[in-house]
């Protein structure tokens, strides 16, 4: 006889369990299980589970493993977590009500690498925020750089919207591989505000498909690098394709809002496509954080650097201490171009900056040309004895030029020292090395 089961819910080992014992019967059975006595496929509260004021961890699994939707829903105190680690999920929606805070326990993230939540290997997942908080406990958090707020590692499909995500004792949010899925992807993520983070807002380090939207990265500080915005892979085999981010801000951060470090990628990398279209940025970096000082930091392997491009479109920068661009790449990395820029009241620190600080790739190895920049429509204005460009070779030479830096600029400042300076570089080393100034003084 032949058994037709339909699955409303039940957990498949208890199916095969059921239709074994029938089909022994010899009986032809059609078998329905109602979804009301079963949890699975249902949207629950979490707290139908048990709410505790003390470690909400069991209900959280409970629910999340037997169901396709669960609701953190407002309770009269926050919720209070152990670390959270979800693997192989698949179909599952986690909605937070208006309100509700989701707190790191406190005294419970013992190991470094313990996570708000972490998700690894999980596909079509949705996090709904409704304006929570999700949020750790930053000054407890004295050694490593690995607790997360939001981990994903080698997961797809997956979207998370509407969330304040704070006080971690990593990132905020971070993206990346998981064993033999090299990376992420399909991530969407949008009005996120990740705040108070300890090492920085987001980290992508493996990731194909992701689109960050409407959302703030700001008030990084803890552990170097302490960036809003961290592209920074770990090996040869991570990919950074189609990111991008829109519409997003990245602002008074410990570090640089932007930080592109793709040195560990190489020529055998593949080539990284990534974009950022109406973002702004204002008052990143501080003079207590020992890496160099800029609002977007540009670097890349210095002798075998990955392909690709990167694009800055409809980019405001309001504000700033420091520089604009500072970057080591070579000419024949990825290209870097900048489209219709403004970049307002910079190196506000001290007389003797500079807008883009081009510094040699090594400083005992011949290498370059540094290069690989275009500009269109950007505009700079500032008011310190600072030049534009500054392009810094080596006393020993090892600079080969700086090839393929084009476009146009504007440039108001009535104290402009120079547009280029060169320190320890022959410029007759330059190959189409071609932008066209307007410079205008102060009011």
């Amino acid at each position: 006889m032949r058994l037709k089961v339909y699955n409303l819910g039940v957990r498949p080992r208890f199916l095969r369990i059921v239709e074994k014992f029938l089909q022994s019967k010899g009986m032809l059975i059609v078998f329905l299980i109602s979804a009301s006595l079963m949890s699975f496929g249902q949207t629950v509260k979490v707290s139908d589970f048990g709410f505790n004021t003390d470690d909400n961890k069991p209900a959280f699994y409970k629910a999340i493993r037997t169901n396709d939707t669960i609701i953190i829903d407002k309770q009269n105190s926050e919720w209070l977590v152990s670390p959270l680690t979800l693997r192989n999920l698949e179909n599952k929606t986690i909605i937070f009500e208006k309100d509700v805070i989701f707190r790191a326990k406190p005294g419970a993230y013992t190991s470094t690498s313990d996570c708000l939540l972490k998700f690894v290997d999980c596909k079509n997942v949705s996090i709904i925020g409704n304006g929570a908080l999700l949020t750790m406990n930053k000054q407890e958090y004295v050694d490593g750089e690995w607790r997360m707020g939001l981990s994903f590692m080698g997961c797809s499909n997956i979207s998370v919207s509407n969330l304040t995500i704070s006080s971690s004792g990593g990132d905020g949010i971070y993206i990346d591989g998981y064993k033999d899925k090299l990376y992420s992807e399909n991530i969407r993520i949008d009005s996120i505000i990740s705040t108070n983070n300890k090492r920085q807002g987001i980290s992508i380090i493996s990731a194909k498909d992701v689109w960050v939207k409407n959302s703030v990265f700001t008030k990084t500080k803890g552990t170097l690098p302490e960036a809003g915005l961290d592209i920074e892979p770990d090996k040869e085999t991570d990919v950074v394709i189609n990111v991008n981010f829109d519409h997003c801000s990245f602002t008074n951060n410990n570090h640089s809002g932007i930080v592109l470090g793709l040195d560990n990628l190489t020529g055998q990398s593949k080539p990284v496509s990534i974009n950022f279209t109406d973002c702004y940025l204002s008052m990143n970096h501080d003079e207590s954080n020992r890496y160099p000082a800029a609002e977007i930091i540009v670097s890349s392997n210095a002798f075998n650097p990955v392909r690709g491009k990167v694009t800055f479109k409809d980019i405001v920068v309001d504000s700033s201490k420091w520089g604009l661009i500072y970057s080591r790449k070579p000419s024949k990395a990825y290209q870097v171009s900048f489209k219709n820029l403004s970049a307002k009241n910079i190196c506000q620190q001290k007389d003797g900056m500079s807008v883009i600080y081009l510094e040699v790739p090594d400083y005992y190895k011949s290498s370059g040309p540094l290069g690989g920049f275009s500009f269109e429509d950007v505009y700079v204005s500032f008011n310190t004895k600072s030049s534009f460009f500054t392009i810094r070779g080596s006393s020993l030479g090892t600079l080969n030029g700086v090839k393929n830096v084009t476009g146009n600029i504007t440039v108001k400042s009535p104290n402009l020292v120079e547009l280029i300076e060169y320190i320890k570089y022959d410029p007759n080393k330059n190959s189409n090395f071609d932008v066209e100034f307007t410079v205008k003084g102060g009011d």
